[in-house]
């Protein structure tokens, strides 16, 4: 079987593949090479690819300029990701989907690129299982895979998933996202980097590539937990 898990996003794409028990990493950003964290990704086994787009000052050619950039974009995941998984054989894909905090401008750019994503997998990958997970189920998910719940109920049992800070699971933040890869001891190849970095825990912000990336590996990780659990 080949799982792939998938986040979108302008700046950074991420996606976590597993297929015939190896595991891979792909991240197309927008980051320069010399970034120390995408530098010990690199070296933990993260394939980058890098690009960048000028922005035109004329409306027309810019957006013209955009779209090319998103096709180009998008043949090149799709290129990896066929070098990669074994097509012989049965493909479920979980895709994030999209997040209508963004302003409105970046959402549609995400559409634009995320519809060409999309429909270049159907139409490449023939035995393909493709499902969207909104970005409050995945953080909902993740939480369950990790943390234990919480019965809440008085009469009769009721659950509610919270971390180890007591927050809960369809309101992580990145950060929590980070936290629970440790807390949960998920298995994947940027687990020790992950690690190693903790102190990314305090600042601020995730840095791109690694929030996106941690996105991918539960997408895949919830899909197949999801499916073994069909079975």
């Amino acid at each position: 079987m080949n799982y792939i898990g998938i986040d979108i996003s302008i700046n950074s794409t991420a996606i976590f593949i597993e297929t015939n028990g190896i595991e891979k990493i792909l991240s197309f950003t927008n980051k320069k090479d010399n970034n120390i964290y995408i530098k010990e990704l690199n070296r933990s086994g993260v394939n980058f690819t890098h690009f960048e787009r000028k922005i035109l000052k004329d409306y027309t050619d810019n957006e013209l300029s955009k779209m090319r950039h998103y096709i180009d974009i998008s043949d090149s995941i799709i290129d990896k990701i066929l070098s990669i998984t074994d097509l012989t054989k049965k493909t479920y894909c979980q895709i994030e989907g999209y997040s209508f905090s963004k302003n409105t401008s970046s959402i549609l750019d995400i559409v634009s690129l995320s519809t060409l994503i999309r429909s270049k997998l159907l139409v490449n990958i023939k035995d393909i299982d493709m499902k969207i997970i909104s970005p409050s189920s995945l953080k909902l998910e993740a939480c369950k895979m990790v943390y234990k719940p919480i019965d809440i109920g008085k009469k009769k049992p009721k659950y509610e998933y919270k971390n180890n800070l007591g927050i809960s699971g369809g309101s992580f933040k990145k950060h929590d996202m980070y936290r629970a890869i440790i807390d949960g001891k998920i298995d994947c190849i940027i687990y020790d980097f992950l690690n190693d970095y903790i102190h990314i825990l305090e600042m601020a912000k995730i840095p791109n590539p690694i929030e996106d990336i941690i996105d991918s590996i539960f997408a895949c990780k919830i899909l197949k937990n999801s499916l073994k659990d069909d079975n």
